[in-house]
């Protein structure tokens, strides 16, 4: 018998199915007008709605990868955020040309926030395995992209930071730096995961002689558990 779906396997669906249909109308749509047809604000006005709910239900499916992991709170904002930011663009594309004052400017702080909760939550969806190396990486990643959040922000609103002798400087090394370490980390954990796992042999000979010792794979597994559910270990065998 087939289990029931979650709330959040059934969000999942609804996002997926979303960006699939949004994306195939977009892409119809385009061809039709490469074969001719008659290309309308109307239709323009369709497709870029289209492609608006297919992009940002992209960026909710990916702040939804943390709703099983400590995490969630971000994941929550992020897809909060997302879905604001939709409603605003596609607002803009049916009221033009009667925008309201300072609606670019709303709008690229919506892609900009959008863009680093997406980018934050598959950061940390991606790395499982997190030892004090890892720890340290992710908090720095995390720090690098609230900075160049907030600078992004920063120049958005504020034509003098632009101009600022140093700033568009600053901007770009923080940006590389959380661009960097973004790879880095995940690539890293599953490194660091292998290196124990190979480890784990020899362990195995250890507890052959103590069965009742715990090995470094399975502290590793209860670890990574309790961080899930965010509990601690104790209270998870208990």
């Amino acid at each position: 018998m087939a289990k029931p779906q979650t709330a959040l396997q059934t969000l999942q669906r609804v996002f997926l199915w979303t960006i699939i249909v949004s994306f195939s109308l977009s892409a119809l749509y385009g061809i039709a007008v490469l074969l001719g047809a008659n290309a309308d604000t109307i239709g323009s006005q369709v497709v870029a709605s289209t492609l608006i709910v297919g992009s940002y239900s992209l960026a909710m499916l990916c702040c939804g990868s943390v709703f099983n992991k400590p995490e969630r709170p971000l994941g929550v904002v992020g897809v909060v955020i997302s879905a604001l930011s939709m409603i605003w663009s596609l607002w803009l594309v049916w009221s033009e040309p009667t925008m309201p004052h300072n609606a670019a400017e709303i709008l690229f702080s919506g892609i900009t926030l959008t863009t680093a909760c997406t980018f934050a939550s598959l950061l940390l969806a991606a790395t499982n395995y997190r030892d004090t190396l890892l720890h340290a990486l992710l908090g720095a990643t995390l720090v690098f992209v609230a900075i160049t959040t907030g600078m992004v922000l920063l120049s958005i609103w504020s034509i003098a930071a632009i101009n600022g002798l140093y700033f568009g400087r600053a901007l770009g090394i923080v940006l590389i730096l959380a661009v960097v370490t973004g790879i880095i980390t995940p690539i890293l954990g599953v490194l660091r995961r292998k290196a124990d796992q190979q480890g784990a042999p020899v362990q195995a000979n250890d507890q052959a002689n103590d069965p009742y010792r715990l090995d470094a794979v399975t502290a590793a597994a209860l670890e990574a558990e309790a961080r899930r559910q965010g509990v601690s270990v104790a209270q998870l065998i208990t």
